[in-house]
């Protein structure tokens, strides 16, 4: 699987054939909403400072996916209520920018090494994984991985950043 970035608020995520099998879609450069495609409508909504759920709408009740929230340390969490699983969001300890996602028992199920993409304004992702747990990615995860990938980077980069602490 590849990511295509289309330009600053889409991404997709391609098989090897190249034919579309999700999207990332934002509706501001903010990254507090986005929606997921695959093949059902996924919205990833910012509902308090530094913590989206993932949901989607059915027979009009609305059914909560996942929770992704920031933690201290700038690592971020993944909460799948649909599996019962949580993952980390990690960006690596080693002086070399690519994020990674472990899963409960501290397994490396992916990375992303991001490369700014100066015509597009935005960063292209390299997508890694470790073969034996690949099973384990699907397209919805690797979506909400990038999601965080794409607010971390833009923290770094003087996005907004969320208050991890009450004062």
């Amino acid at each position: 699987m590849t990511i295509s970035t289309i330009d600053k608020k889409t991404f997709q995520l391609n098989n090897e054939a190249g034919e579309i099998l999700a999207r990332l879609i934002y509706s501001s450069n903010t990254f507090n909403e986005a929606c997921i495609e695959i093949g059902e409508l996924f919205m990833l909504e910012l509902i308090a400072t530094g913590i989206w759920i993932t949901s989607f709408t059915e027979d009009t009740k609305e059914k909560i996916i996942s929770k992704i929230k920031v933690e201290t340390g700038g690592n971020m969490s993944i909460r799948g209520f649909y599996k019962r699983r949580k993952y980390t969001f990690k960006l690596s300890a080693n002086f070399k920018l690519h994020f990674s996602l472990f899963n409960a028992e501290g397994e490396d199920l992916l990375t992303l090494i991001p490369s700014v993409n100066w015509q597009k304004q935005s960063y292209d992702f390299v997508l890694q994984f470790k073969e034996e747990i690949e099973k384990e990615c699907n397209a919805f995860l690797i979506l909400q991985t990038l999601h965080c990938a794409n607010y971390h980077l833009s923290m770094m980069h003087g996005g907004n950043v969320p208050a991890l602490i009450n004062i």
